[in-house]
């Protein structure tokens, strides 16, 4: 307690704005495990259009290699609006005349640096096909078939799933493209079932979609039910896309908006509804592309720290209401990339690398009372994760997010933690008080990789048995209690 008083008093004295304080109790309901999410549940993704282009990314780089294995185990999910138009090839040339809808070709050595990064960094890639070649009504499958053959030929299946199309309810925006019914676009996934049923070393890869946005619109609530009635008897997973605004136009405020935490609960209870209303009720949930601002994100602002309390409430909140596997839009250079064009780790790649290491599979329910309407403090539990971190079996980590820019939370744990003692890790900006910051610090010391092949050490700060914790505005926190004891997380 001592200590989060004092921590007070110096964050008051460097910001005199920062005066008021709320407490906050906490309850966490460890008698029930409300969801056990995907071990490759925090996930990311490459655009193809930026992929196909020469400068992108060497895959064979060390310090590229190391940051993607630290979010191991994930998904790597390939595509994006273009990966409706790519053409594959052996090679970059090709003497065929090309559909006006081609808007690339991806190469034989593209799709092997793929495997070999994903591979080497216990990833598995997702790749998503090109469902606007078509052949009238039906999906032309032609060029994906060569593709899935040299996959066949070089045992790379085992390593693949694949995913038809990205957003298809958009199609009719753009006048070159074919606009698909619920029905041809199923169609175009038992075809392809069909062909990797035909090779060898493709038959187990998995098949999810159908890649669409909100389904709370009314013209996407039939493509999504419509395409799990006629998949769902081979879909490893029913995916959708979600942004909470757009992009270009957006602030830092915005970021730090309390009202948008209303927005996914919403999203994530619909899309579970409409799959338990159809005639396959138990597939399961994926973001396989997600992010904050739509458009490419926002210049200056979905790069920063401020990015972080929309993401890992997104973490928080989909683990809550029964999604499986979130894929972050996306790994490299962007916007909203986790990682930038020089390769150096951007704020949310931090929170997403201490989230894979503290926090486990199985969830519990957390109920906060004294917070104003909409409430700034979030606060999640789940069982910590003993295969990436110290902590062993029946150990606890909550994380929790403040946007309100002038109150301290004070968060009072009861029931089986109210005389705990816990670690806590504390995540500021890297320039004090400035959350438009690129960089991060943990427990007061900013977080940076020590060479292209080696992380940091995360040092936790002892809590005293029944101390409260000091959260201050605009930052988060995970704390880990080890002695929890909690069966469910044995």
């Amino acid at each position: 307690m001592l200590l989060n008083l004092l921590y007070l008093a110096i964050f008051c004295t460097a910001s005199s704005s920062s005066l008021s304080t709320r407490n906050v109790p906490v309850t966490i309901d460890t008698s029930n495990v409300i969801n056990i999410v995907d071990k490759r549940f925090l996930s990311y993704t490459i655009d193809t259009s930026k992929y196909i282009r020469k400068s992108f990314v060497n895959f064979s780089s060390p310090r590229l290699l190391t940051l993607m294995s630290r979010l191991s185990p994930a998904v790597l999910r390939v595509g994006g609006t273009s990966a409706d138009s790519l053409l594959y090839n052996e090679h970059e040339t090709t003497s065929l005349l090309l559909p006006a809808t081609v808007k690339g070709i991806l190469t034989w050595d593209n799709i092997t640096a793929l495997v070999n990064a994903t591979r080497s960094t216990n990833a598995r890639l997702i790749f998503d096909l090109n469902q606007q070649l078509r052949n009238g009504t039906e999906w032309d499958s032609t060029n994906a078939e060569k593709l899935i053959k040299f996959c066949s030929e070089m045992d790379y299946c085992n390593s693949m799933d694949w995913e038809l199309g990205n957003e298809p309810e958009w199609y009719k925006r753009n006048p070159i493209r074919t606009v698909l019914t619920p029905q041809q676009i199923g169609n175009g996934y038992v075809k392809l079932r069909s062909i990797l049923r035909r090779y060898a070393n493709c038959k187990k890869s998995s098949i999810v979609g159908p890649a669409v946005g909100r389904v709370t619109s009314y013209l996407i609530k039939p493509i999504f039910s419509g395409f799990i009635n006629i998949t769902g008897s081979f879909l490893k997973a029913a995916t959708i896309h979600h942004y909470y605004f757009p992009g270009p136009s957006a602030t830092k405020e915005t970021y730090m908006n309390a009202s948008y935490f209303a927005d996914l609960p919403n999203l994530i209870g619909k899309a579970l509804s409409l799959i338990k209303a159809s005639k396959y009720p138990g597939v399961p949930l994926w973001f396989s592309e997600t992010s904050t601002g739509y458009g490419s994100g926002t210049a200056r602002v979905s790069d920063r720290f401020v990015s972080g309390f929309l993401w890992l409430e997104k973490l928080g909140i989909s683990a809550a209401r029964g999604a499986k596997v979130v894929c972050r839009q996306i790994l490299y250079r962007g916007n909203y990339a986790l990682i930038d064009g020089k390769l150096n780790p951007n704020p949310d790649y931090w929170f997403s690398w201490i989230h894979k290491m503290l926090v486990g599979q199985k969830v519990f329910a957390v109920n906060l009372t004294g917070l104003p309407t909409p409430p700034t403090t979030r606060v999640y539990a789940h069982c910590a994760n003993t295969a990436r971190s110290s902590y062993g079996p029946g150990a606890v980590t909550v994380f929790a997010l403040n946007v309100d820019t002038t109150t301290t939370s004070f968060l009072a744990f009861s029931g089986p933690f109210a005389n705990q003692s816990y670690d806590s890790y504390l995540l500021e900006p890297g320039d004090p008080g400035d959350v438009l910051s690129k960089s991060v610090k943990l427990n007061g010391r900013t977080l940076t990789m020590l060479s292209d092949v080696k992380m940091p050490k995360i040092v936790p700060i002892g809590r005293k048995a029944g101390s409260t914790f000091a959260l201050p505005p605009a930052t988060m926190a995970f704390l880990v209690f080890p002695d929890a004891k909690i069966p469910l997380c044995h």
